[in-house]
C-alpha cells in the first residue's frame, strides 16, 4: 500500500484514519473532491491548506481554508505585512450551477486576487497596503433602511455614518482623508473625549487615512481586553454622548472643549441645518463656542466636511452645504503661541548655522536631520517629504516625484534634484551601510524612523515612516541659538526663490504652494525644463553657501 503524499487524500473508506493534507490543486474539482469529514482536523476548529501555484505568481500566499463545524471552505490569502503575517477572506467556495448564478469558484478567486495583488504590492510583489482595510472602507455604505428615515437623521447620527464610512474623500472613489486631516475632523466631531484615546490615527502608502482601535492602551480607565473597544459600534456604545469628556488638560484638551457629538447642538436635524433659514445661524451660534480664530475656522471646516457627507451620500435634497452661507470673520490681530514666527526668516548665515549643527547631530538623529536639511534647498512641506519612497527618485530624470495622494494640493509635482538634493541623497544612501543600521536597506521611504533600526519587524510599513522632527529641531535651536519655527525653514526658501528669481510664480512651483496670492501673504514680508532650471538656480545660491559639502567624513 503506498503511503500518503503531499498532494491530495481522499478517504473512501469509514474505518480508513484521517488524512492529513498539506497542499491542494487551485482547481474547481480538487476543491470539490475534498471530502471534510475525512481530514484530520486535530484540536483545531479549522484548516489552512496552500494552493499549488508558482512562487512569483499573483497567487502566492493564497490558501483554502476549511472549517469543521460548518463545512464551509473559503478562500484566504496571507500576506505579509509590517514585519507580521495577515489573512484576508477573499470568499467562500460556491460551485458553478448555472449563466444566472455562477458561484464563487477559483475564476472569481483568481480574478478578485489578481486585483489585490496590482492594487497592494509593489513591483517586487511586496504588500504595502491592506487590502482588508481598503475593502472594509469601500463596502461601507448606506443602506435603504437608513435612506427610509432620512428625515429623522440628527448630526449625532451623521458623525456615525462618517466614522463607520472611514471618512472618505468626496472626489476619489475608495479613498480617504490623510491621516491629520482625519485626526483633525474626528477631534472636532467625537473627540475631547476618551473615544480620541482609544483609536489611533495612521495612512497608508497612498495617503489615505486609516484608524486603528488600540487593544489595551495603557492610559485608558478601560484598559482589560476585553472592555477595550474594537469597532465604532463598541465605541460609541461604551462612550454613549456626554460620557467620557476628558477635564482640562495641558496637552490634549486646554481650553476644556467638547466633542460635536457631546453637544446638544449634535440633536439638530440634518433637514434643519439644511435649511437656509435655520442652518446658517445654528453653525455660528455653536461656532462662538471657541474664542481663537484658528480652532474656531478647523471647527467650521468640521461642520463643513459633516455637510458634504451628507450631500454625497444623498442624505439630504439640497444642493447647497450651510456653511458656505456661514462668513467667519478674522480678528484684526491672531494671537497664538506662534505669532511671533509669523514676520521672520532665517539669513543665509542662519541656514549655515543649521547645516554645520544637522551634519554634527547626524550620527545620533540620520533621518531627522537629513529632511530637516532637505526641507532646508527644497521649501516642500514636511507631511509630503516624510511621504517619499524610493522609487519616486528618478536620478536618471533628475527629478523626485510627489503624485498627488501625498501632497496637499492634490496636483503631480516633482522636485529637482539639486546640488543640495544630490548631496543630501548620497548621505541617506549611506547610512544603511553603517554597522547596527542594516534594517534600513529594506525600507521604502527615503525618511525612515529611527525606531526601524532595532524594530523593523514589530512596525508596520506607516509605523517605519518619520512622523516628526520635534526633538531633532529643538537641539538644533539650541545649538545655533537661531530663532524660528520647523515652518520658518519652508519660508526662508520661498522668500530666497522669489528674491533669486525675481517673480513669485516660478517660486510657488518650486515650493507647491496653491496660488501666488498664498506665498505674497504668507512668505514674502521681507514647463518642466523651465522648473528644473529655476530650482538649480536657487539650489546653487543654497549650495555655494553651505559649509561641508565636500568634507567625506560627513558620508
Amino acid at each position: 500500500m503506498k503511503q500518503p503524499t503531499d498532494k491530495l487524500m481522499i478517504n473512501l473508506g469509514h474505518n480508513n484514519p484521517p488524512v492529513t493534507i498539506k497542499s491542494i490543486e487551485f482547481t474547481n474539482s480538487a476543491i470539490e473532491k475534498l471530502k471534510i469529514d475525512n481530514l484530520d482536523f486535530g484540536n483545531k476548529k479549522f484548516l489552512i491548506i496552500p494552493f499549488n501555484v508558482p512562487r512569483g505568481s499573483h497567487l502566492k500566499g493564497l490558501s483554502l481554508t476549511v472549517v469543521k463545524a460548518t463545512k464551509i471552505k473559503k478562500f484566504t490569502l496571507r500576506f505579509w505585512l509590517g514585519g507580521r503575517s495577515h489573512e484576508h477572506n477573499l470568499g467562500t467556495y460556491k460551485p458553478y450551477r448555472n449563466s444566472n448564478d455562477l458561484g464563487f469558484t477559483c475564476v472569481q478567486a483568481n480574478k478578485k486576487q489578481y486585483d489585490i495583488y496590482n492594487e497592494h504590492t509593489n513591483d517586487k510583489g511586496l504588500y504595502l497596503t491592506n487590502p482588508k482595510v481598503a475593502d472594509k472602507i469601500k463596502d461601507t455604505k448606506i443602506t435603504k433602511h437608513q435612506i427610509e428615515i432620512l428625515d429623522s437623521l440628527t448630526l449625532r447620527d451623521i458623525i456615525v455614518l462618517i466614522c463607520e464610512a472611514g471618512f472618505p474623500k468626496f472626489l476619489i472613489d475608495g479613498a480617504s482623508l490623510s491621516r491629520i486631516h482625519l485626526a483633525s475632523i474626528f477631534k472636532f466631531l467625537a473627540g475631547y473625549n476618551w473615544r480620541a484615546k482609544h483609536i489611533r490615527f495612521g495612512d497608508d502608502a497612498k495617503g489615505n487615512g486609516i484608524i486603528t482601535f488600540k487593544v489595551n492602551p495603557t492610559f485608558s480607565r478601560f484598559n482589560d481586553k476585553t472592555k477595550a473597544p474594537t469597532s465604532f459600534k463598541d465605541l460609541f456604545k461604551k462612550f454613549p454622548s456626554g460620557k467620557g469628556i476628558l477635564a482640562k488638560e495641558q496637552h490634549f484638551n486646554p481650553t476644556g472643549s467638547i466633542s460635536l457629538y457631546d453637544d446638544e447642538f449634535s440633536k439638530t436635524m440634518i433637514k434643519d441645518l439644511f435649511n437656509a433659514e435655520l442652518g446658517p445661524p445654528l453653525i455660528e451660534t455653536y461656532l462662538e463656542k471657541y474664542k481663537r480664530y484658528g480652532t474656531k475656522r478647523n471647527c467650521y471646516h468640521a461642520i463643513s466636511y459633516l455637510c458634504n457627507f451628507a450631500l454625497d451620500k444623498k442624505i439630504v435634497k439640497h444642493k447647497v452645504n450651510p456653511c458656505n452661507l456661514v462668513k467667519l470673520k478674522k480678528p484684526l490681530e491672531t494671537i497664538n503661541k506662534n505669532s511671533a514666527y509669523n514676520e521672520i526668516s532665517f539669513t543665509l548665515e542662519d541656514l549655515k548655522k543649521i547645516h554645520k549643527a544637522c551634519l554634527e547631530i547626524a550620527p545620533m538623529f540620520p533621518y531627522s536631520t537629513a529632511i530637516i536639511m532637505f526641507i532646508m534647498v527644497t521649501g516642500r512641506r514636511f507631511q509630503e517629504t516624510s511621504k517619499i519612497i524610493w522609487d519616486y527618485v528618478k536620478e536618471d530624470e533628475g527629478i523626485i516625484e510627489i503624485p498627488k495622494h501625498i501632497n496637499k494640493i492634490d496636483v503631480d509635482q516633482f522636485i529637482t534634484i539639486t546640488e543640495p538634493v544630490k548631496f543630501i541623497l548620497g548621505l541617506l544612501k549611506a547610512i544603511p551601510n553603517r554597522p547596527g543600521m542594516e534594517n534600513f536597506k529594506n525600507i521604502p521611504w527615503v525618511f525612515p524612523s529611527i525606531r526601524a533600526r532595532v524594530r523593523t519587524k514589530d512596525l508596520d510599513l506607516d509605523k517605519q515612516r518619520i512622523k516628526t522632527i520635534y526633538k531633532t529641531w529643538c537641539l538644533i535651536r539650541e545649538k545655533t541659538g537661531i530663532v524660528g519655527s520647523q515652518r520658518t525653514l519652508r519660508k526662508t526658501f520661498a522668500t530666497l526663490a522669489k528674491e533669486t528669481l525675481g517673480a513669485t510664480g516660478p517660486a510657488t512651483n518650486l515650493t507647491g504652494h496653491t496660488s501666488d496670492k498664498t506665498l505674497d501673504a504668507y512668505y514674502y514680508k521681507t514647463n518642466q525644463e523651465k522648473i528644473i532650471n529655476d530650482a538649480n538656480t536657487v539650489g546653487s545660491v543654497l549650495w555655494l553657501n553651505m559649509p561641508g559639502q565636500e568634507d567625506e567624513t560627513i558620508q
